[in-house]
């Protein structure tokens, strides 16, 4: 079989073994492999999902739906998850071998995983980008929390997400348990899709400062609420949805599993 390694870098920005290196960065946080790590049924069910919250109920389905039949495909080959399938093709010899024995493509892989890097799995980004540069107590906080090794979200969540997780790391750190739930829910925004630091600022200052709070947000009434802060700040409402809009945000936040304990 002649498989074209470029096209992953093509098709995900990232070279084979960098996409792969990041798939399992992720899945080695506990939360990710307990409340993420579908089995292939689950995984069908959840790109249906991905088309209602997301996408908003799309009559177009060409998005979703070779990635169901992928995992139907999966299925048939007897992978149970999402960590199990990583690991079926790690390297560049696993990858051909597994592929010689299922009626998946290359194509077709590679699709699958930029999907559960981009859509499924929630994006690891650097902590500072949940810092608000406004804030000079939060500024401080920043060099504690690198030294605590809290240096992403999915590091916050992994350790903060429970009432004593927050404790200990209150004692630990010494940070205010109101500071490190703020910075919690902070993090627990940027599981949305392609929500990075920006926006997680952005919908915070706009009063959206919980996934719950999204999820349960009435659409024209953020809207309203989040153009009356863009002109607090000289910006347009326009800008920012064309970035993200918010009826995608409203709807992803549906469907993520709940992470934070209150």
């Amino acid at each position: 079989m002649e498989i074209n390694w470029d096209r992953a870098k093509e098709q995900t920005l990232w070279t084979y073994e960098a996409l792969i290196d990041k798939l399992f960065g992720v899945l080695a946080y506990g939360f990710v492999r307990q409340l993420y790590n579908h089995s292939m049924p689950q995984a069908q069910s959840f790109a249906g999902q991905v088309q209602q919250g997301y996408l908003q109920g799309k009559a177009d389905t060409a998005f979703t739906d070779p990635i169901i039949t992928a995992f139907k495909i999966l299925e048939a080959a007897q992978i149970d998850s999402y960590l199990h399938l990583v690991w079926r093709v790690a390297t560049r010899e696993k990858c051909a071998v597994f592929l010689q024995r299922t009626e998946l493509g290359f194509e077709a892989l590679i699709q699958t995983l930029n999907y559960l890097f981009r859509w499924v799995l929630p994006f690891r980004i650097p902590v500072r980008e949940l810092i608000d540069p406004g804030c000079e107590q939060q500024m401080a906080f920043l060099p504690i929390l690198k030294q605590h090794k809290l240096r992403s979200n999915l590091d916050l969540l992994e350790q903060g997400r429970s009432t004593a997780g927050r404790a200990a790391l209150a004692r630990h750190t010494r940070i205010p348990r109101s500071v490190l739930l703020d910075l919690v829910h902070r993090a627990d925004i940027s599981r949305l899709a392609f929500v990075r630091g920006k926006t997680v600022q952005h919908l915070c200052s706009g009063g959206f400062d919980r996934l719950e709070k999204i999820a349960g947000a009435d659409l024209s009434e953020m809207e309203i609420a989040m153009d009356a802060y863009f002109q607090t700040i000289g910006k347009r409402l326009a800008d920012f949805k064309s970035v993200v809009p918010l009826g995608w945000m409203v709807g992803g936040a549906g469907i993520l599993p709940p992470v934070v304990e209150a």
